[in-house]
């Protein structure tokens, strides 16, 4: 039991930190996109995006794809980074009624 709420109490952690639910909500619209479209449209620095999006893949939550060579990337959502992203725009459209 303690184990379960260590656990939630990390992933919540996550979410709390600045730019991770804006991220994730954005991937879960515009479902596959590049680092600088991510940077320009949530107007963050290169290293605080780069952070964040290391952290939400190594959680499972975003996968990087390689497209056309090395230096073309793309970010989407794994199915569980999709699940999470919903709950998330759920439970704040609850608070908008």
């Amino acid at each position: 039991m303690l184990q379960n709420y260590n656990m939630l109490f990390e992933f919540m952690e996550v979410l709390g930190k600045k730019w991770v639910v804006p991220l994730l909500i954005f991937l879960l619209f515009y479902e596959t996109t590049t680092f600088s479209q991510l940077k320009k449209h949530l107007k963050v620095t290169s290293r605080a995006l780069s952070k964040k999006l290391k952290v939400l893949e190594a959680l499972g939550l975003v996968e990087k794809m390689v497209i056309n060579g090395p230096r073309k990337v793309a970010y989407t959502l794994s199915e569980k980074g999709k699940e999470i992203s919903k709950m998330i725009l759920g439970f704040a459209t609850s608070f908008a009624k």
